[in-house]
């Protein structure tokens, strides 16, 4: 049990049950660090072959450790990955980026077999085998344990044993409003900007380890390609659009750090990737109207560099004739002026003819499918 530097009995509580059971270790931090350094010296402390994380605003379900460790008595297996539920202590449910079937099918597979995987890129769910993360450290207070996860699954190589079993409990309120960590990642610019800075060193990371583990240049290609796109619809997206809807303070930041992670990508990705288009392009401008114009202003900045470094995009981005106008025009040398008005104000000016209504509109999301009490 790690104590992060926490200021209730939780120590207290801790040691007093270690007095009657050995097994209980209680290792403290000097002061509250974050996630991933107290999962350092946790990892600095384990004694076991085996390796599973709870963390502390969640449940192990009953039965699940014990599911966990019977799949992994089978022959050859290195990772177990059981199935996770969200819950908010009223009901629980799956959501439609995790309940696909490279997650929920049962069976033996490999990371280059199922990229799906990679939307449950958490430590959390999952038993880890000694041989897939030694060397493996943690970093960040946000996106921290996803390369973790992803580099031990891809040494895990086929020996990879998915269970139907659900196992975890992860605890995440419907109201974005209870000061967590999670929540704050939803609701802040500055905390979604921090993500996408952190998010180039993910990309980097999970890519050399697939260039180290993976012989074919087309497993390669699929699973750092899908790593990318889990990143942009999972952790990018949805700031970006709400950056724009609600003119979160730090959008400038926001939209810097999105432009310099696109920046980093590997030859060819952004060029290939849908959730580029419909994420960081066209779910933002559903908000287009209601924004100030400096959020407008940044958004602009961060358009024109992604069409100026990906000269193809105007192309690829299959879209109405204006955004595409406006797009060309901004991919301009240096911007420029077209008949001595600023390619800005243009771009800006046909982007406001094609998104007249969005104050009256908001694209429907798919509905979170409930699995536990209160299901409808």
């Amino acid at each position: 049990m790690v104590d992060d530097g926490s200021t209730d009995d939780t120590a207290a509580t801790v040691v007093a049950r270690a007095a009657s059971d050995p097994r209980i270790v209680l290792v403290r931090s000097e002061a509250n660090a974050g996630v991933s350094s107290a999962r350092n010296l946790g990892l600095d402390a384990i004694r076991g072959e085996w390796l599973t994380y709870l963390d502390a605003d969640d449940v192990l379900l009953p039965g699940g450790l014990r599911a966990l460790s019977e799949a992994s008595r089978q022959p050859d297996v290195r990772v177990v990955v059981g199935q996770r539920v969200w819950s908010d202590g009223r009901r629980r449910w799956r959501t439609p980026a995790y309940d696909i079937p490279d997650i929920r099918r049962p069976g033996r597979t490999s990371l280059a077999g199922r990229p799906g995987l990679l939307f449950y890129a958490s430590a959390t769910g999952k038993l880890f085998h000694a041989s897939t993360f030694q060397g493996l450290r943690f970093s960040g207070r946000v996106l921290g344990d996803q390369p973790w996860t992803v580099r031990a699954l891809l040494r895990a190589g086929d020996a990879i044993e998915v269970i139907a079993e659900d196992v975890y409990e992860w605890r995440r309120p419907m109201v974005e409003s209870d000061g967590t960590i999670t929540a704050a990642k939803r609701g802040s610019a500055r905390v979604a900007a921090e993500a996408a800075r952190v998010a180039i060193g993910a990309l980097a990371d999970v890519a050399a380890e697939a260039q180290a583990q993976l012989a074919d240049p087309g497993d390669r290609e699929r699973v750092v390609g899908a790593y990318f796109e889990r990143l942009v619809r999972s952790d990018l997206e949805g700031p970006m659009a709400r950056a724009l809807a609600r003119a979160d303070e730090g959008a400038e930041d926001l939209f810097d750090a999105v432009g310099a992670f696109i920046a980093s990508a590997p030859e060819g990705l952004v060029e290939r990737s849908p959730a580029v288009t419909e994420g960081l392009v066209l779910d933002p401008l559903d908000y287009w109207v209601g924004a100030p114009a400096s959020v407008r202003s940044a958004y602009l900045a961060f358009l024109a560099r992604l069409v100026r470094e990906h000269p193809s995009i105007p192309a690829w981005l299959r879209t109405p004739s204006l955004v595409r106008a406006a797009t060309a025009i901004l991919a301009r040398p240096g911007g420029g002026r077209v008949a001595g008005v600023p390619a800005t104000v243009i771009a800006s000016l046909l982007l406001t003819l094609r998104f007249p209504q969005t104050l009256l509109r908001r694209r429907r999301r798919p509905r979170r499918r409930f699995v536990g009490p209160g299901a409808a």
